[in-house]
């Protein structure tokens, strides 16, 4: 399995890095959307306001002017008329009851040409431009005529190339009621429009202020949020590595507080498992596993099976009486020593070691080469045995009795406690031969040698010479070697 390290996750693949930017992009959009509609509403109370107030002013304003009167009008040599100069003072008191500048109240009409424009007629500037036309943007125009048929109207927002304005505009009847002009009231807005943009770009900077915040803080979050994912991924980690001594260290009081505990109970749980594997034998994991995978929810009794296997007893010669010159934590001592030893060796020639009997050990190899195996580990048992006597102040001799054939590999026990293991007549026979080994003596029947003469020649064993012995639980005699 491959291990995992917070190192092979990429930065923009970090469920941190994604988690900061989704907030700060929907902070982004949620500041600039309401920049945005405010901007939009304000400018638009903006010019609602002003069109109300404007279409107001030329409304009241129109039907003061003598409309009949403007025909008089029509060039800058009409600028000491009377109806002009009536209609003039008429538009200013309007212009100064209302704050308007001097260029925003006037009196225009279609141009005699009837080419779309209009010809100004009144005009408050001290320099007159009677007759001069004035082509008006299209939404204007469109105005225009409304007004023309006798309707009052307000201008959207617009630009000319005086600059940005908003209008109201009223027809100016004659004593029949025809319409012979119009009266315009505009406000420039560009001051106002001004103003609203530094406002807004107020609030685009307070709200780069507020996002920097914001980022910062982010930013310690984040930081906050990637040790903490560090830390439950080094718990992950350590239970994809078997590790499970580690735990999550988090006192957040949040939902990853909560996660880290379930990853450590998990540990803890792994951990007291793990450590129960050491009392199961190998043979028993495989068992498991191999019931486990398929399918069983559970390993039951019947749980068995026929098989060839090898058998490897060893044992502690005298023992007893050496035990009796130990005190207890000595004696265990001694045990485990050597049979630490005989685990080592069992491992790597590939047994399984099935029980441990005091100073007994029964071992099983399966598979290819079974017994190959179990003979190059009972030579390498006695071997290391003897080279660690050489320094042992306690030297300990071991004999070993090894059998091959077939048994019944099973559970055996109660549903509450089981315990899977060999029986059959080639794990009796391995357990008697042990017994009459001497110390550091290997004892097999006569036939495994003879089908396995290149095994033993292969680790170079002396031979002792045959023997016929009779075995208890045994009918007939059985012809042994004695390998030194």
């Amino acid at each position: 399995m491959r291990k995992q390290s917070l190192r092979s996750v990429r930065w923009y693949n970090s469920f941190v890095f994604r988690f900061s930017a989704i907030n700060m992009v929907v902070v982004i959009a949620l500041v600039s959307g309401v920049i945005y509609r405010s901007h939009q509403r304000d400018r638009l109370q903006l010019v609602e306001r002003f069109s109300e107030v404007l279409r107001t002013i030329a409304v009241n304003a129109a039907p003061l002017i003598d409309g009949g009167s403007l025909i008089q009008v029509q060039s800058n040599t009409d600028a000491a008329k009377s109806a002009f100069l009536s209609a003039q003072k008429t538009l200013e008191s309007i212009r100064k009851l209302n704050g308007l500048a001097e260029d925003a109240i006037y009196i225009l009409r279609p141009s005699p040409e009837k080419d779309g424009r209009y010809a100004f007629v009144v005009m408050l500037q001290k320099r007159t431009f009677i007759g001069d036309t004035y082509d008006p943007p299209e939404k204007i125009m469109a105005l225009y005529e409304q007004a023309l048929l006798g309707q009052a109207v307000e201008s959207p927002l617009f630009e000319d190339d005086h600059g940005t304005f908003i209008s109201g505009v009223a027809p100016i009847k004659d004593a029949d009621g025809r319409v012979v002009a119009l009266l315009q009231a505009d406000i420039r807005l560009a001051e106002y429009l001004e103003t609203l943009r530094e406002e807004t770009r107020y609030l685009v900077g307070f709200a780069i202020l507020i996002l920097l915040v914001i980022m910062f803080l982010s930013s310690i979050l984040r930081n906050k949020l990637a040790n903490r994912i560090g830390e439950l991924m080094k718990g992950t980690m350590a239970l994809n590595s078997n590790d499970f001594s580690v735990r999550v260290r988090l006192d957040t009081a949040d939902e990853l507080e909560q996660l880290g505990r379930s990853i450590n109970v998990a540990l803890e749980h792994l951990q007291e498992r793990s450590e129960m594997l050491k009392f199961l034998p190998e043979h028993t994991q495989k068992m498991i596993a191999r019931v486990l995978d398929a399918g069983a929810e559970q390993v039951e009794l019947t749980e068995a099976r026929d098989i060839d296997v090898a058998i490897m007893e060893t044992d502690i010669r005298g023992f007893t009486a050496l035990a009796e010159k130990l005190k207890p934590a000595d004696t265990i001592a001694l045990i485990n020593k050597y049979i630490r030893l005989q685990a080592e060796i069992v491992s790597d020639f590939g047994g399984s070691i099935d029980k441990y009997m005091g100073d007994a050990v029964l071992v099983i190899f399966e598979g290819e080469d079974a017994t190959y195996r179990a003979i190059g580990c009972a030579k390498n048992i006695l071997r290391e045995v003897a080279k660690l006597n050489e320094s042992a102040t306690q030297p300990v001799h071991i004999g070993i009795g090894l059998s091959f054939g077939p048994v019944v590999m099973g559970n055996m026990g109660s549903e509450s406690r089981m315990e899977h293991t060999v029986i059959g007549p080639s794990v009796n026979l391995a357990a008697r031969l042990c017994s009459l080994a001497k110390p550091g003596q290997l004892v097999i029947p006569s036939q495994l040698y003879e089908a396995h003469a290149a095994a033993f020649a292969s680790h170079s064993v002396a031979m002792a010479q045959a023997e016929v012995v009779e075995v208890k639980g045994f009918t007939d005699s059985i012809d042994i070697f004695r390998i030194e």
